[in-house]
Formats: C-alpha cells, sequence, structure tokens
C-alpha cells in the first residue's frame, strides 16, 4: 500500500512542505486536502463546513474535499487521489483507527503536514492531533446519568459507529465507569450517530426495556431520535422531565440542545466540531509560516444542563445546526 501512495505523489517536491516563512506563505498558493471520514451525520458536515469557512478567508489556499462515506477502501482511494494532486497539507477525519496510517507516514517521511482530526490513529507520524478527549467526555456524561439514577437501576446506553475512533474511546469510557458501579446494569446497542438509528435503536432497547431508569446517548443527533421513539412508546414529555426515565448524551447537537432546554434533556459534554475545523486549518497555516504547532491539541470541553443551556441553543434554527 505504501508504493501506492508514493506513486500518488507523496514524494519530493524540490522544497520543504514543512518549513517555511511568513514571506514565504503570502507568496505562493497551498492547497490543503480534506478527507472526511464521511457525512452521514451533522456533526461532521459542521466541520467539513467550518474548513471551506477557515480556508475562503485566504486568498492564496485551495481547499480539495473527499467524503469516503464511512469506507475505509474507499478513504485510501481518497488519499491517494489527493496526494496524486499534490497537495501541500492534508486533514484526515480516519474512517477507522488505521486506513490512513500508511498515507500520514509517508507524508511524514516527505514533509507533508498531516492534521488528524477528532478520530485518533494509530500511527504517531502525524504532524498535529485536534480532537477532544472522547473516553473522559463519555465517561463524564455516563456518571452524571448514574448519578441521577442514585446509583442503582436499569440504563440504556446507546453508542456510535462500531469501529470509528471515538466509539472505540468512549465505549472505553463507559466500560470505566459500569465497572465502578455493579448496581447499575446497562444494556447496550450501537447506533452510528445519526437521528435514524437513535429513533430504530430505542424503539428496539424500549420494547424489550419498558422500566428504564435513564439513557445516555453517545450523540445528541442520536437522543432526538432516541426521544421520539420513547414518545411513540408512550412516554411522554412531562415523564421525561420528571427522569422517567433520564436522559444524557454527548455533544452541542442544536436539536439535542432545545431538549435540554425544554427539560427533557439533562446533561451533556460539548464536542464542537467548528472549533475543530477552525483549528485544523489554522494549524496548516502555522505550519507554511514555518510555525510550530504541539503534537497535541485537546478541546476545552463544556458541561450543558438545563441551567446554562442558553448561552448554546439557537432556537432560531434548524436542530442541525452546530453553532461550534
Amino acid at each position: 500500500m505504501a508504493s501506492a501512495f508514493l506513486a500518488g505523489g507523496c514524494s519530493p517536491s524540490g522544497r520543504s512542505r514543512q518549513t517555511g516563512s511568513p514571506e514565504g506563505f503570502a507568496a505562493r498558493r497551498w492547497t490543503i486536502g480534506f478527507s472526511n471520514a464521511s457525512e452521514t451525520n451533522t456533526w461532521r458536515t459542521a466541520l467539513r463546513e467550518s474548513i471551506e469557512e477557515t480556508v475562503a478567508a485566504y486568498d492564496n489556499i485551495d481547499l480539495l474535499v473527499t467524503d469516503a462515506n464511512d469506507s475505509p477502501a474507499k478513504q485510501v482511494a481518497d488519499l491517494e487521489d489527493l496526494l496524486a494532486k499534490g497537495v501541500d497539507g492534508l486533514i484526515i477525519g480516519a474512517a477507522n483507527t488505521h486506513v490512513s496510517n500508511p498515507a500520514i507516514e509517508e507524508c511524514s517521511r516527505y514533509g507533508i503536514p498531516t492534521v488528524i482530526v477528532d478520530r485518533k490513529v494509530s500511527t504517531d507520524k502525524y504532524t498535529t492531533f485536534v480532537s477532544t478527549d472522547h473516553t473522559w467526555m463519555a465517561a463524564t456524561a455516563l456518571e452524571k446519568l448514574i448519578e441521577f439514577i442514585g446509583g442503582r437501576g436499569k440504563i440504556a446506553i446507546i453508542e456510535g459507529l462500531p469501529g470509528a475512533g471515538p466509539a472505540v474511546e468512549r465505549n472505553a469510557g463507559y466500560d470505566q465507569v459500569l465497572a465502578r458501579h455493579p448496581e447499575v446494569e446497562a444494556i447496550r446497542q450501537a447506533g452510528d450517530w445519526s437521528r435514524a438509528s437513535g429513533q430504530r435503536v430505542m424503539e428496539n432497547i424500549v420494547t424489550a426495556n419498558p422500566d428504564l431508569d435513564g439513557i445516555h446517548f453517545d450523540g445528541g443527533e442520536m437522543a432526538v431520535g432516541g426521544v421520539q421513539a420513547l414518545r411513540a412508546a408512550g412516554i411522554e414529555d412531562d415523564d421525561i422531565r420528571a427522569g422517567k426515565p433520564f436522559l444524557t448524551w454527548n455533544d452541542g447537537y442544536n436539536g439535542g440542545l432545545k431538549l435540554i432546554r425544554a427539560g427533557i434533556g439533562k446533561f451533556s459534554v460539548q464536542h464542537p466540531p467548528r472549533l475543530h475545523g477552525r483549528l485544523c486549518v489554522e494549524s496548516l497555516v502555522r505550519i507554511f509560516r514555518g510555525e510550530p504547532v504541539p503534537k497535541e491539541q485537546p478541546m476545552k470541553l463544556d458541561f450543558i444542563t438545563p441551567q446554562n443551556v442558553d448561552q448554546y441553543v439557537e432556537l432560531d434554527k434548524p436542530d442541525d445546526y452546530w453553532a461550534l
């Protein structure tokens, strides 16, 4: 596979792409490639939009975008194509933890900077990693749910896309929390972070488990679908407001924030796609200018509750809007 990437253009070009100066940056055009794992959920669409908007502020940067549609094989082909087109830097949202490793390692060899965003990879040859601490985020939200139910009872966890880096890391956080709470019974099933999967999985779980004390969703978009399923099962909004069952989730999906404002959701940990996208582009610009960037760039995460949700929610925006 490595030879395919070499043939595709990740080779010496007569200039050092990972060193530069402000004057050198201004003197030429640059091309950034963004290999997106998918746009099957709105978080990743907002990430792509933020990257596009940030690039548009520079009149000497071009952007090439690909969508792997959650297919590792498609992402390999996408990366080969981007490198064949001679990109000066790559932003990669990996479909899984290993699929992009050959491209990253070849780019490291030839001085093409790589920014890994959101989803962890299993090589350390990238230039910088822009992300949140998914394990901590998931553990924090699930601990809050268990606090709500008094440390014992039956809960459901609607997990993210199997095999995707964030889902693997968040599931590890859930494992850690559940190991500390033996009096909590957890029914766990995976979705794909979409509203449709949240509704479908929740329908299956609530049919077999009408006595749930709490439910945690791996994303706010799934939570919106899950609430639709609970309503269809005869559980009214006032019941959910009263904690029958309690609901928590991860991220700042606007539809989920509206539920928190209505008292239906009780707690979420922010996961901001637009801040991720902006920092990815700004990191590459710094590299093009010859400035250092840290190997790891973790995001600060806020807790969102009914008491502070007005700082985050956009009531006049659609559910799929991401403010940050």
